[in-house]
């Protein structure tokens, strides 16, 4: 972590020209097009939530639409602002879905299903970029394979949800053999085999709602690249917009290292590396629209999040565990905002 603090500092004092034109440029930026920029990141924000929504009421868990929005928040400050935040950021997710009423196998599905589906979209996203703009080292070939990867392990779980006897049967013997080998009695583990093939019974979702969920995913990467686009023109750019979508998918890929958090610092050099050949905009306006990009896309849905989350979990529970006043006559006194 330091020594990539090290480097980006000394990448940053040899381009300060670099940077001093980005600054530059950000003087001039349109506010029209920051305040649009800044809508289609909350709608990132709602889609994000959506798929949540799609998902855990296809498997049966009575979800709020507006409990997802606080959630997805909440994760996304963990994911961008804490070492090691996107574990944290995944185990929260999976507390709160339970105490929602999921299981831990509907709850694990979730995870594993939005992940695989955001992949999928983004590997659209890419060979679409591919087909107007030609860059050595990423190839149809390779996001194709993630597209049927992504289809196969998606096909995968359909299948269990709907064959749950058949994945009974082949984790009864392979828990029969597990114990033979360690001479243990046969039916050791039987109960928690027969509960995880009850909760594979909720995961059996129709592909009209994985399509849903799917569409949901892939908005949300696509209002994500709006916001990109919009800082491009709000400091006076004019991208070739295919350039723009390859240059996202190419900070996206970066971004799933996770070096620093939030990826500050490696995707901005990605994403700046990779607008001004593809995008064909100056090296200056890239830089000026990276900053006012990532102040919105890191920045503020940080603060949004952190601020989510410690009035949901911190002030509002505060609030209801409080003792209610008695009143003259000896009775509770109601509180102001309700029974």
């Amino acid at each position: 972590m330091l020594a990539v603090v090290g480097i980006l500092a000394l990448l940053a004092w040899r381009h300060t020209d670099l940077i001093a034109d980005g600054f530059e440029a950000l003087r001039g930026a349109s506010p029209q097009a920051v305040a649009l920029a800044i809508g289609a990141m909350a709608l990132v924000m709602a889609s994000q939530a959506e798929v949540m929504v799609v998902l855990l009421r296809a498997a049966g868990v009575p979800t709020r639409r507006s409990s997802a929005n606080v959630l997805g928040l909440a994760a996304n400050a963990f994911s961008n602002s804490l070492p090691g935040g996107p574990a944290i950021s995944a185990a929260f997710i999976f507390r709160e879905q339970m105490r929602w009423g999921a299981t831990t196998v509907v709850a694990g599905w979730y995870l594993v299903v939005s992940g695989i589906l955001a992949g999928i979209a983004m590997a659209f996203f890419g060979l679409a970029a591919l087909l107007f703009v030609n860059v050595d080292g990423l190839h149809p070939v390779s996001l194709g394979l993630s597209l049927a990867g992504g289809a196969a392990v998606i096909a995968a779980l359909m299948w269990a949800g709907r064959n749950t006897q058949a994945i009974g049967g082949i984790l009864h013997r392979a828990v029969r053999a597990f114990n033979r080998l360690c001479r243990a009695p046969e039916d050791r583990f039987s109960e928690q085999v027969e509960a995880i093939a009850r909760q594979l019974r909720a995961v059996a979702v129709s592909p009209w709602r994985l399509l849903l969920a799917f569409f949901w995913s892939a908005a949300n990467w696509a209002f994500e690249l709006a916001c990109l686009t919009l800082c491009i023109y709000a400091v006076g750019g004019e991208p070739d917009l295919a350039g723009v979508a390859l240059s996202f998918v190419i900070a996206k890929l970066v971004a799933k290292a996770q070096i620093t958090p939030g990826g500050l610092g490696p995707v901005d050099i990605a994403l700046t590396s990779a607008l001004v050949p593809l995008a064909s905009i100056p090296s200056g306006q890239a830089v000026a629209a990276i900053i006012v990009f990532r102040l919105i896309n890191f920045g503020l849905t940080t603060l949004v999040g952190w601020l989510a989350f410690l009035w949901s979990w911190v002030v509002s529970r505060r609030l209801r565990r409080a003792p209610v006043a008695a009143a003259p006559g000896g009775s509770p006194a109601r509180r102001a905002d309700g029974p």
